[in-house]
């Protein structure tokens, strides 16, 4: 917001013909009785060109309604996609335990443990194993020592889709199926006639 450019305007430009040709599209909510809450996280390690930061994306869904969600960028770089999965989780894990404590007020109990779906096997083992906290300080030089090994070709990266999450439409751009597959799985549809 405070210099935009050319390419600003067009991704404007972009989100305002795929709502113009959207204009009914909404979260259908079901009258389902499950009050299970089911959470999936993702982030989109150095998504922004300028500035190295990851973004963040969750969703919540109550039963089968999707009733929270979020897209924003960290606040600090991540050096690692682990370590941006993690804040991910992070975040989302807050919004659970807010979440957790209305429903107890509203006298909905027992909604606990909830599953928390996330696609890094590194920050979920981040999560489970405490004795590895203590080596997440160094986690910079890890990143530095395994881009060491790529440039002298000890290692291959290799890419792999991770289009079954759900929250990644919050964090990174994706083919129109994909897109409209995940706005179905999310809920969100035309409104029934």
């Amino acid at each position: 917001m405070q210099a935009p450019r050319v390419p600003h305007y067009l991704a404007a430009l972009h989100v305002l013909r795929y709502l113009k040709t959207q204009p009914a599209l909404g979260i259908l909510l079901h009258n389902d009785p499950s009050l299970s809450l089911l959470a999936y996280c993702d982030a989109d390690w150095a998504a922004c060109s300028h500035t190295r930061k990851s973004v963040t994306g969750y969703v919540v869904s109550l039963g089968p309604t999707l009733i929270s969600w979020k897209s924003k960028k960290q606040q600090t770089v991540s050096l690692s996609s682990a370590e941006a999965e993690y804040r991910s989780m992070r975040r989302l894990v807050a919004e659970l335990a807010w979440l957790s404590r209305l429903l107890h007020e509203l006298t909905v109990d027992n909604v606990t443990p909830i599953p928390l779906k996330c696609d890094s096997k590194a920050a979920i083992y981040i999560a489970k194993n405490p004795v590895f906290h203590e080596r997440t300080k160094h986690i910079d030089l890890d990143c530095h020592f395994v881009r060491q090994q790529l440039m002298d070709g000890l290692v291959s990266l290799t890419h792999v889709s991770t289009t079954s999450r759900l929250a990644d439409i919050l964090t990174k751009p994706l083919p129109g199926s994909s897109h409209h597959s995940i706005l179905g799985k999310l809920g969100v549809s035309d409104p029934p006639i």
